[in-house]
């Protein structure tokens, strides 16, 4: 579907200053350095008795979109947050699963609720997509193709990405809750950026720093967002990096399909041969078919998985869901795979 001219972002950003050295092991990690095992944790037993003391406080109604959360009744989930912060989120490996909560609550509005609580500990929620959705839903609603569904609206395994790639700032963390698995498959994927930015810059700097420089996106909006006046595009870099951060400030935006489309909207130029070359070297190593970069986990309903957005790159494997008994054509809908996903930019 091609889009507007006047829609498409205008390039403005100029590119900033390039990491050219090789940053050290605890940052760039891999899978013979790190396991989902090290850093899938259960809740504190203090966090898990405050939560089953609030019941009925967590059966009501998750107050959502934008209204203030109050979770001064709740002194452990707020150490947990803090804990987890600390330890996993702004410190390497940059991710976590925390379980443990789906052994003392039973509802979907109690997990849903404690979750939620807890994201707001880490950061401040912000509108994932039309309709000022701030508590998204991933599951795969089998849309046909023409509707252009976007990644979380399908089934697919789908590539190793970062989160909200096509919003001016992009997430600092990004927290999803599992509400129900899948038939088969849907596990969590997990790769250090700067292990794939090492690799580049000792065996493809001339591509690498093609990367530092502004590519456009496909912002996949649909067609109200743009009667609306949204922008169809946006124009960033892919790698960029603060100097002031140290081993800390390097940072990856990236969704290939909506860097590889975006040509194929109106009045976009096409890639340059050198810019396909360094596309297609990046989502190379991130697809990772040794396996020797990607930390594979599972989740189970009621766990929680947190991931720092800047420096984790993440994916799934692709999922069955279950489907209608007599029907193989139609997924179940009360047992269809279902994630919760939080987009948090950091407090000041």
């Amino acid at each position: 579907m091609s889009k507007p001219a006047h829609h498409l972002a205008m390039p403005q950003s100029q590119p900033g200053p390039k990491l050219d050295r090789l940053l050290p092991a605890d940052v760039a990690w891999d899978a013979a350095t790190v396991s989902a095992a090290q850093f899938s944790r259960r809740a504190s037993d203090g966090f898990l008795r405050e939560v089953m003391e609030s019941r009925k406080l967590l059966a009501q109604p998750i107050p959502l979109e934008g209204m203030s959360v109050d979770n001064r009744a709740f002194p452990a989930l707020r150490q947990e947050a803090a804990m987890l912060r600390m330890t996993c989120l702004d410190r390497p490996p940059g991710f976590v699963i925390l379980t443990g909560l789906g052994d003392v609550l039973d509802t979907e509005t109690e997990i849903e609720h404690i979750f939620w609580r807890l994201c707001h500990e880490l950061g401040v929620p912000f509108v994932q997509k039309s309709g000022f959705i701030r508590f998204g839903r991933v599951e795969n609603l089998d849309l046909p193709q023409h509707q252009r569904p976007r990644y979380h609206e399908t089934g697919t395994g789908g590539s190793i990405h970062t989160d909200s790639p096509i919003m001016p700032v992009v997430a600092d963390f990004v927290g999803l809750l599992c509400v129900r698995t899948a038939l088969t498959g849907g596990d969590s994927k997990f790769v250090s950026v700067a292990r794939v930015h090492n690799i580049m810059l000792e065996h493809a700097r001339d591509l690498l720093n093609v990367l530092y420089e502004p590519f456009y996106f496909d912002r996949r909006l649909k067609p109200e967002d743009l009667a609306a006046g949204q922008a169809a595009t946006l124009y960033e870099p892919i790698f960029s990096y603060d100097p002031a951060m140290g081993d800390h400030g390097l940072r990856l935006r990236w969704q290939p399909e909506y860097v590889w489309q975006a040509p194929e909207l109106e009045g976009l130029p096409s890639l340059s041969e050198k810019q396909c070359a360094a596309l297609n070297i990046l989502e190379g190593i991130l697809e990772d078919r040794t396996g020797h970069l990607t930390v594979k986990a599972s989740m189970n309903a009621g766990d929680l998985q947190l991931l720092n957005n800047h420096v984790v790159a993440h994916g799934r494997s692709a999922f069955e869901d279950h489907r209608l008994a007599g029907d193989a054509g139609q997924i179940d809908p009360l047992r269809r795979r279902l994630m919760r996903r939080v987009w948090l930019h950091q407090r000041a």
